[in-house]
């Protein structure tokens, strides 16, 4: 009996674990509450009630919820995040190229391609699922504007999805440029796929090695890419970018969550890193996925049996520069394992 209740424990997920923490004087307080944006407990909990096999389940429908709902919300984010946040102080800082080193050239040899995301929501906005469709409108039209201040390598168009075709779409999909399809079914119990296809669309530029997703989980998603291992290169174009959007409107930030999104597993930086790499040795993919795991970082296996996926597992409590160096120099531990004779 206990093994069966030991099992039904594991499944809960990180909404209802701490949920079932509080003391009835917090559950009733956080049922009478509202934020600014009239977001509440149920807004953010919908998709954990909707789902029970969620692992997280809890998304802030506007960045007010993070601090009105903080009982809930920081005991969610130190355990997904593995981080204590009473003494955090949140630090933004892109560093310096210069660095930020490349790898030796047998291990940039396995290096097949990197995706770099970063994600950032607009001030005095709730997120997606407390916009209207008017405010969906505004913000696309807003950045159509700001995207044409890019120049030089970041020159490019935008397209709003509703004027693009069902078979356009599909080879954009493919090409990794447009944003899956809706699909989602956590995201659409929260309320990220309201009002679809208004007020989405993407930016992407000349050489499609630069994207900009609007509206699709965030309000904004920064997308870098290369097919190759050209790292500095590609974390410049993204930081570049980024900091001249910023210029002209405000991302919301917390002072010890950093930058604030729809979901509680994507805020502090924000930063998303994706690493493919040719294994030499694909019989040791048990062996490189415990060392990752040392590394804080997270692995893969691909459709392909020799080409593993690598993702960074921390983005709050360090600054974006320590998190891109520290993958950078893991995977480079990793592939010289790989490569060992």
């Amino acid at each position: 009996m206990s093994g069966n209740l030991n099992v039904e424990i594991r499944k809960k997920s990180l909404a209802q674990k701490y949920f079932l923490w509080l003391q009835s004087c917090e559950i009733w307080c956080l049922l009478r509450k509202k934020t600014r944006f009239n977001s509440s407990i149920y807004d953010c909990l919908q998709a954990a009630l909707e789902n029970p096999d969620t692992t997280c389940g809890l998304y802030a429908t506007d960045g007010d919820c993070y601090e009105l709902f903080r009982c809930l919300f920081w005991p969610v984010i130190m355990d997904c995040h593995r981080i204590d946040l009473r003494n955090l102080v949140f630090e933004h800082d892109f560093g310096h190229l210069d660095h930020l080193e490349d790898l030796p050239s047998e291990v940039n040899e396995q290096i097949l391609s990197i995706r770099l995301r970063l994600n950032r929501s607009i001030q005095n906005y709730p997120m997606i699922p407390k916009l209207t469709v008017e405010q969906l409108v505004e913000i696309e039209e807003r950045f159509k504007d700001a995207f044409k201040h890019f120049d030089e390598d970041l020159r490019g168009k935008y397209c709003s999805l509703k004027d693009i075709s069902d078979t356009e779409q599909i080879k954009l999909r493919e090409k990794g440029i447009l944003f899956q399809e809706p699909i989602d079914r956590y995201l659409e119990s929260a309320g990220a796929y309201n009002h679809w296809p208004n007020g989405r669309g993407f930016y992407v530029n000349e050489r499609e090695n630069f994207i900009v997703w609007v509206n699709e989980e965030d309000h904004l998603s920064f997308i870098s890419q290369s097919d190759n291992s050209k790292l500095s290169e590609t974390y410049e174009r993204l930081t570049r970018a980024t900091d001249q959007i910023n210029q002209l409107c405000e991302f919301q930030q917390h002072q010890r969550l950093g930058y604030l999104n729809l979901s509680p597993l994507n805020i502090g930086t924000a930063l998303e890193i994706t690493v493919r790499v040719r294994l030499t040795h694909p019989e040791r993919f048990d062996q490189l996925i415990e060392l990752s795991k040392r590394l804080d970082i997270s692995s893969k296996l691909t459709h392909d049996r020799c080409v593993i996926s690598f993702s960074n597992l921390i983005r709050l409590g360090r600054t974006e520069f320590h998190i891109i160096r520290s993958i950078w120099n893991g995977i480079e531990q990793v592939i010289k394992e790989d490569m060992r004779e």
